[in-house]
């Protein structure tokens, strides 16, 4: 019996100990769609037009096997389009989940979409925000995406917000919380590439540390009572 219930309590560890969502997106609020989570899965086309609802989705885990420099190092502090950032370069061994934020409603006007507000499980390291820098990290979106890639019309921008008055982001919450506040130009979309530091690095969530509680409980219990049983 006692074996048992070790192995159970081996299989919760195993099972809760790792993070749902390492690296990623947990969830958004605000301007979203009326999913669990505010989050969508990844659509077959990151092109084509949605709704006046920002469009968040998960796209990829990994670890970087060469240098990536990004357009913004992702610090905490409040920007606009036409914010100074900080370029980063991630060098490589850097594990890393990358989220994709977009806004592309599709209509012949100025379309102001709020505000959404995402929390992730681990802290911004990067963002991509110019059309080079988005289409460049296009190998980092999810498997089976199609991402814009350039050409079209100068009204989309490329999904770049950068040198736009009215592009807003801010970032909080010791870099776990993003906020958005992006608006859409006459057919044009607006795109944000997130890159966020792998979990491993991450304190073991409270989950885990029940379960191994429990798991050490076990054991303790269990070696008290072959102690406590009479010899045959």
């Amino acid at each position: 019996m006692r074996k048992l219930l070790v192995g159970f309590s081996a299989l919760g560890v195993l099972f809760c100990a790792a993070p749902a969502f390492a690296g990623f997106a947990i969830s958004a609020t605000g301007n979203v769609p009326p999913t669990l989570t505010g989050l969508v899965t990844p659509p077959v086309n990151a092109v084509a037009d949605t709704s006046l609802t920002y469009q968040i989705w998960n796209e990829r885990l990994g670890t970087l096997t060469s240098p990536l420099t990004l357009t913004s190092n992702g610090a905490v502090g409040s920007y606009s389009g036409t914010s100074a950032f900080t370029p980063v370069t991630l060098p490589s061994g850097t594990p890393f989940g990358t989220t994709y934020i977009q806004l592309n409603p599709g209509v012949n006007a100025i379309v102001k979409s709020g505000v959404a507000t995402i929390l992730f499980s681990s802290k911004i390291i990067g963002l991509a925000l110019s059309p080079s820098n988005l289409i460049a990290t296009n190998v980092f979106g999810a498997p089976g995406t199609t991402y814009y890639s350039g050409g079209g019309t100068p009204n989309n921008n490329g999904g770049s917000i950068v040198g736009k008055t009215n592009q807003f982001f801010t970032i909080t919450d010791g870099g776990r919380e993003l906020e958005v506040a992006l608006t859409g130009n006459y057919d044009g979309f607006k795109d944000i590439r997130v890159f966020t530091a792998n979990n491993s690095a991450v304190v073991p969530e409270p989950a885990s540390l029940i379960v191994w509680s429990v798991l050490g409980t076990v054991l303790t219990a269990g070696a008290w009572w072959r102690r406590q049983r009479p010899a045959v």
